[in-house]
């Protein structure tokens, strides 16, 4: 199984703990993990991990949108924390309609996680997982623990 873990820019500091998080949660679950973001987010994710534990593909959140197909990956997950990330998440999952999509919608302002999670809810499919945090990286970790968690079940039943 193949996962597309979507990284918007990287100034939200929680982001790069919760992207290394992400990786090994899906690497135990079996997926091979791709990044797809900017650059500045795909080096903070490397020098967050200096040994290489955590296996993954990077790749440019631009560039690879001429490439990516349905048959490429079993599931997108994107990290949605202000309205670029949603375009791009919004964009990725149209190109590649048929493929299982989360959504981690997080902001530290209220109103805007309702604002990006209703952009994603208009203009896709994705389960959308919500939570109000920017350098607690641990309201995003509960959101991501359900979602895997309700992956999981899905995939076994």
């Amino acid at each position: 199984m193949k996962a597309l873990l979507l990284l918007g820019c990287p100034e939200v500091p929680s982001q790069t703990p919760m992207a290394i998080y992400a990786i090994d949660k899906l690497t135990d679950m079996g997926y091979d993990v791709t990044v797809s973001s900017n650059p500045a987010a795909a080096k903070l994710v490397k020098v967050s991990d200096p040994k290489g534990y955590y296996k993954h593909e990077n790749v440019n959140i631009d560039n690879f949108l001429d490439k990516v197909e349905d048959a490429d990956f079993d599931l997108i997950l994107g990290f949605v924390h202000k309205d670029s990330a949603a375009t791009y998440f919004i964009t990725y999952c149209s190109l590649m309609a048929d493929v299982k999509a989360i959504a981690l919608v997080f902001q530290r302002d209220s109103a805007l996680v309702e604002e990006y999670a209703q952009m994603v809810d208009q203009s896709t499919d994705a389960e959308i997982f919500k939570s109000k945090a920017y350098h607690n990286p641990n309201p995003i970790r509960v959101s991501l623990e359900k979602a895997l968690n309700k992956l999981n079940e899905e995939n076994n039943s």
